[in-house]
């Protein structure tokens, strides 16, 4: 979603309504919220690398570069990637022929028009910051939602190579969708899992990224004003207890990201303005204890 679009709706109300939730399953903050390069002013998603966790994945929402950060959100790197439509989120996890890969959710439809087909997941290997290498192979898996285009910002991927979307919220139920497996390169009908709402949701609540713990145990899904801890179920996810944490005390711009990394790490990223605001990076640490 646009910055222009949402910032006078966010700037104006959010900051004066009451919170919606208190600590969440043990989060605290892992030192003050940064501020990004406005290079990064539409960061859409975020992901903690896998072969070194203090290398966070993050990319803008309007282009197709993929950037390296530090947890201090000093850019380490950026790689060049094919054009994607409307990329809006980021995930990683384990995979064939790589020690892990990221992968890509090209799924951005504010209007509900795309295509079959024209929503995409992309995967490919975890790149190897500092060592000049290109991105040589790409694998693109296209997909089609079996109820029609759905708008789409958040994805998170369970061992075993399972993707799973979740629809914003704005034109119907958020609801989680999950490629049946294996990934291939033909376009795949998705498989409702679940509906998290019994239909559309306020702005502030809408969905905008999603990730799931290493291990698969956790899943978090944000929204603009929140952070809410699932359990895994099979192919469900479970809320749980104290599992809702309020984000409006991080002043947030226009929170887009979500990613969990190792011993419980979570990383938030925010969009900047049109006002002035900037892109933000904040490091929580929650008690995820595994199943």
């Amino acid at each position: 979603m646009s910055a222009r679009v949402y910032a006078s709706c966010l700037v104006a109300g959010a900051l004066a309504c009451a919170p919606v939730a208190t600590a969440g399953p043990g989060c605290a903050p892992l030192g003050s919220s940064v501020v990004l390069t406005r290079e990064l002013g539409e960061t859409s998603g975020i992901a903690v690398g896998r072969q070194n966790p203090n290398v966070l994945w993050t990319h803008n929402d309007g282009d197709s570069d993929l950037y390296a950060l530090d947890r201090d959100g000093r850019v380490l790197e950026q790689f060049d990637m094919p054009r994607l439509g409307d990329w809006e989120d980021i995930e990683i996890a384990d995979c064939p022929g790589a020690a892990s890969c990221l992968y890509l959710a090209d799924t951005g439809d504010n209007a509900e028009a795309r295509a079959p087909g024209r929503s995409r997941i992309l995967r490919l290997a975890e790149p190897e910051v500092g060592s000049d290498q290109a991105i040589q192979v790409v694998d693109i898996f296209p997909v089609r939602f079996p109820d029609g285009p759905r708008d789409v910002e958040a994805l998170f991927v369970l061992p075993g190579e399972v993707p799973y979307l979740v629809t914003k919220g704005g034109g119907g139920a958020v609801t989680v969708y999950r490629y049946p497996p294996p990934l291939r390169p033909d376009t795949v009908t998705l498989v409702e899992v679940q509906r998290l709402t019994d239909g559309s949701v306020p702005l502030l609540d809408r969905v905008t990224g999603a990730s799931a713990s290493p291990d698969g145990s956790w899943v978090a899904v944000r929204t603009y004003q929140a952070l809410r801890f699932y359990r895994t179920r099979a192919d469900s996810l479970v809320a749980t207890d104290g599992g809702l944490t309020n984000l409006r005390t991080l002043r947030e711009i226009q929170g887009e990201g979500v990613g969990i990394g190792p011993d419980g790490l979570v990383v938030l990223s925010s969009e900047g303005g049109p006002l002035g605001g900037p892109p933000s990076l904040t490091l929580l640490r929650c008690r995820l204890t595994p199943q």
